[in-house]
């Protein structure tokens, strides 16, 4: 190994940080930031951290036919619905959603919180996430099927 690897390395890593996108949930003040895209991984998986603002509850109880979830909690409380119950989530706790497990997310703390998202395989949800901020009632159906996004009965929302 040379004396430049270590260097590159870094640097390449600072660039990345550089590339960070950050998309904007509403006015509610949430972000989601896109650590990793398929395109950058090969399509094995998509990172997402989503800053949850005091005011955010998360979505309602649903599933996906193309990609499972793993949620893991940086900061706060988080409560995570795996389709049977619902059971709370602190710093370090980890959750999973298989491909078809229905699960939802809530916030019921009025303080911020923060997850990582691991999608696999890795799909893009950049269009997605950002779409959700402007989307009209009579269009969010469409983008939910779009995105395969498939809500089912509100357990105890």
């Amino acid at each position: 190994m040379t004396e430049t690897k270590p260097m590159d390395w870094f640097c390449k890593q600072s660039e990345r940080a550089r590339k960070t996108r950050t998309i904007r949930l509403g006015a509610s003040g949430s972000t989601i930031e896109v650590l990793a895209g398929p395109a950058e991984t090969s399509g094995v998986v998509s990172i997402y951290r989503w800053r949850m603002s005091p005011s955010s509850r998360g979505p309602a109880p649903h599933f996906h036919t193309t990609f499972s979830e793993t949620f893991i909690v940086e900061e706060g409380e988080v409560n995570y619905f795996d389709g049977r119950a619902w059971r709370t989530l602190l710093p370090g706790d980890t959750a999973h959603a298989a491909m078809g497990d229905v699960h939802a997310l809530r916030k019921e703390r009025a303080e911020p919180a923060s997850l990582l998202m691991a999608l696999s395989p890795g799909v893009p949800r950049e269009e997605y996430f950002a779409q959700l901020a402007t989307v009209n009632d009579r269009d969010q159906s469409r983008l939910h099927e779009a995105h395969d996004n498939h809500f089912v009965d509100d357990h105890e929302r």
